[in-house]
């Protein structure tokens, strides 16, 4: 059953790249799979990218700066890390008492419900 499932997949797929017409039919059907997978990517990596952080500021007792944000991200991270799943680079806050890591989640616009995020109280 498994098999056939993932043997389907493939050939929706396959059809998709051979027929230009069926692209936009064949993303449209399976963006409501696969949106969840990708939030939940964004979820994990904005996690990992705060654990670094957070790491990285106990042991240098100061948090990135705001501005150089992309070059610490492009430092400490692959190329695939320094954006969200929908291509756009993590935004990233500092306050005197915490930060924010987010993205612009799957709309792709800055400020609406669908980002994702989250806030973390500096580490010392």
């Amino acid at each position: 059953m498994v098999t056939r499932l993932i043997l389907l997949i493939i050939l929706g797929f396959v059809a998709a790249l051979y027929f230009p017409d069926s692209r936009q039919a064949m993303y449209n059907r399976t963006m409501p799979l696969i949106q969840p997978i990708l939030i939940w990517n964004a979820e994990r990596e904005i996690e990992e990218i705060s654990r670094i952080v957070r790491r990285e500021a106990r042991e240098t007792y100061q948090l990135p700066e705001t501005r150089a944000w992309a070059s610490w991200l492009t430092v400490n991270f692959s190329a695939n890390a320094t954006s969200d799943p929908w291509g756009k680079q993590y935004y990233y806050r500092a306050w005197p008492d915490s930060f924010w890591i987010r993205s612009d989640g799957p709309d792709r616009l800055h400020g609406s419900e669908d980002d994702i995020g989250v806030t973390q109280r500096k580490p010392f």
